[in-house]
């Protein structure tokens, strides 16, 4: 029986991290999307929130519940099939899927940054948030260049004989 590496638990843990971040991430991008907002302080003391997302965003949005569910069915299976070659391949799906939705987010760039009332900050924001999203495929490049390799270097473990 081929088996990934590491302790059963500590997998099972980390799957269920997996599971449980991304349906929280799930919930906030679908439900709690406001919050992503600027605070505008008014003449009286009461604050506004002035949203920095743009219709666009619901655009992008399909492709983070999408991604999203593909990650929490492929952790749910990877607890139920224990096999180091599905753990591996599964975790370039999720590098790949990052890749798919950051880009996505890259192309679509659903933010409105004028309601910052900082002028350099308004200007800056969209070069910080593009340079940050670019460093994210970057880094997800690299976890899926990784996990190709590993899966296709043989472990002592699952060498024949």
């Amino acid at each position: 029986m081929e088996t990934s590496s590491g302790g059963r638990c500590g997998e099972i843990a980390s799957d269920l991290s997996i599971i449980l971040i991304t349906a929280a991430q799930l919930v906030f991008f679908t439900y709690f999307y406001e919050y992503v907002a600027w605070p505008a302080k008014g003449p009286d003391g009461s604050v506004t929130w002035l949203s920095l997302l743009t219709d666009d965003y619901f655009r992008w949005l399909p492709f983070v519940i999408a991604a999203s569910l593909i990650v929490i069915v492929a952790s749910i299976v990877m607890i139920i099939y224990d096999r180091a070659w599905f753990r591996k391949s599964a975790w370039i799906l999720f590098s790949i899927l990052g890749i798919m939705v950051v880009v996505s987010l890259l192309l679509i760039l659903p933010f409105d940054f004028s309601v910052i009332p900082d002028a350099t900050v308004a200007g800056l924001a969209p070069t910080v948030v593009t340079v940050v999203l670019i460093l994210m495929v970057v880094f997800y490049a690299g976890s899926a260049l990784v996990q190709l390799v590993k899966l296709r270097t043989p472990t002592a473990k699952n060498e024949p004989g």
